[in-house]
């Protein structure tokens, strides 16, 4: 049984697929599997691929991942959307701290609107007037709230 090696991955919801670097290949004596085509930022290429056990630090374990060996900067593993599309992912920035969360395998789709406080789900309206409430929720006029276009908006 191979002993775990430790290394910093990064997630990167614009990769396909997973990608691990010469250095993973050669701390854990990994053998090529295969050859795969892999289009990346600076081209089209062949590479070696391998099967590998990914354990995350929140004890989410991917066995028999198909990884292809790339060149990275600044980490040794890329966590693609192979591992991500097949779990539960978001992102939040409560509190101005970003934060992400992430479950394997998915369990459910995430509804922040309905899981909102005071929200049954979408507000469905055909048309509303300058003095109704404005359907945001916000409870201000809508022509105070979004009705007027012309307002200053801080950012």
């Amino acid at each position: 049984m191979p002993t775990a090696q430790e290394f910093v991955a990064v997630w990167d919801t614009g990769a396909t697929n997973s990608v691990i670097t010469r250095n993973v290949v050669d701390q854990c004596q990994l053998i090529p599997t295969g050859m795969a085509n892999v289009n990346t930022a600076q081209g089209s290429h062949a590479t070696e691929t391998y099967l590998v056990g990914l354990g995350l630090p929140n004890y989410v374990q991917v066995p028999q991942l198909r990884v292809s060996r790339g060149n990275l900067t600044g980490c040794d593993v890329l966590i693609g959307m192979d591992i991500i599309g097949a779990g539960d992912f978001s992102v939040t920035s409560f509190g101005g701290k970003t934060t992400f969360s992430f479950r394997y395998p998915a369990m459910g789709a995430p509804d922040f609107v309905n899981e909102t406080p005071g929200r049954t789900g979408p507000v469905v309206s055909s048309k509303v007037g300058r003095n109704d409430k404005c359907p945001c929720g916000s409870g201000k006029k809508y022509k105070r709230c979004h009705g007027d276009r012309t307002a200053k908006r801080s950012n």
